[in-house]
């Protein structure tokens, strides 16, 4: 590695040093800016940026939160087994207003389009429900080709490209990589790749794409800009096995993958070079996620990761060029 790993601007420890599934950063009028954190004991802990203690406990349900957002209306959580929850901020709290329950199994952590509050869900037999925030079903996603055998769905990434054409993107057990157009519910194009994909995202402005998987190889993809078809790039090859997270960072320089290793790993976009490998955390990493606004108490953007070390870290890295 070119640098030294830095140290974290701040390490917090969960409540009751509690296993961290899923991260969700939150700014709401006001000036409140809080990091929450979906634990294994089914509740979300918020905390306070300006103090870095917990403010709020939300008992959501018993099992782990596997993934949760915060708008600026609603916070939804997706607890294991297959539960969905919206909430609506009011001003003594949060009010559950919808629950999915779709007795869903795996892992693959729901999308959402915040504007259209549309919600993304993983199922059994390569199925993704449509719901709004309401918990109304609207729509699935389900492929047509009966030849094409697609496995449970693994990992969702909501892409909004221009001209008004959103689309999803779903990685599923079998291996395959399938971009939907959700004007039409008809998928666009497919990849099929090495391995069974764990996690996804992809920088539209950069037109590439991470795939993490349980090996040691980190998949580079792209999205044509007139055909949207998708297409292999690059491997990546990591010292360890595993990666649970990748994100990119909404400015397109770096990105970031989560291991099973307890490793977080940055990348440059530009040259794909590993920048620096962190490895502040003793146990596998669950979830990564960038701040959205600059956290006022550090002047900057922040990063923070959890995992099941029941440790929250939050990095200041390679934000010395953003506005």
């Amino acid at each position: 590695m070119a640098l030294l790993p830095p140290d974290p601007v701040y390490t917090i420890r969960n409540v009751d040093n509690v296993p961290v599934y899923s991260l969700a950063f939150s700014f709401l009028p006001g000036g409140l800016e809080r990091l929450l954190a979906g634990s294994k004991n089914g509740y979300v802990y918020a905390y306070n940026l300006q103090t870095n203690r917990v403010q709020q406990k939300i008992q959501v349900g018993q099992a782990p939160i596997l993934h949760l957002i915060h708008t600026d209306n609603h916070l939804i959580t997706q607890e294991k087994g297959g539960k969905f929850k919206v909430f609506s901020l009011t001003n003594s709290g949060y009010e559950e207003d919808a629950l999915i329950d779709i007795d869903y199994p795996g892992f693959c952590r729901f999308a959402a389009n915040t504007k259209l509050e549309t919600l993304y869900v993983p199922d059994k037999e390569s199925k993704i429900h449509i719901y709004n925030f309401s918990g109304e079903k609207v729509g699935c996603l389900e492929s047509s080709d009966t030849s094409l055998k697609l496995g449970d769905p693994m990992c969702l990434k909501f892409i909004e490209f221009p001209c008004d054409r959103p689309c999803l993107l779903a990685g599923y057990e079998a291996g395959w990589l399938l971009l939907w157009d959700l004007n039409t519910s008809q998928c666009i194009s497919k990849l099929k790749t090495a391995e069974c994909p764990m996690s996804v995202d992809f920088h539209l402005e950069q037109q590439r794409g991470i795939i993490g998987n349980a090996s040691d190889v980190i998949q580079i993809f792209s999205i044509g800009r007139k055909d949207l078809s998708l297409t292999h790039k690059m491997d990546i090859t990591i010292k360890n096995p595993g990666i649970n997270k990748v994100q990119s960072r909404s400015d397109g320089k770096v990105f970031v993958t989560g291991g099973w290793d307890s490793h977080i790993r940055i990348f440059s976009w530009y040259s794909l070079r590993p920048l620096v490998v962190l490895t502040e955390h003793k146990q596998a990493i669950q979830d990564v996620v960038y701040s959205s606004e600059k956290v006022s108490y550090w002047k900057a953007n922040i990063m923070a990761a959890g995992g099941l070390d029941g440790a929250i870290t939050l990095w200041d890295l390679y934000n010395n060029k953003q506005q």
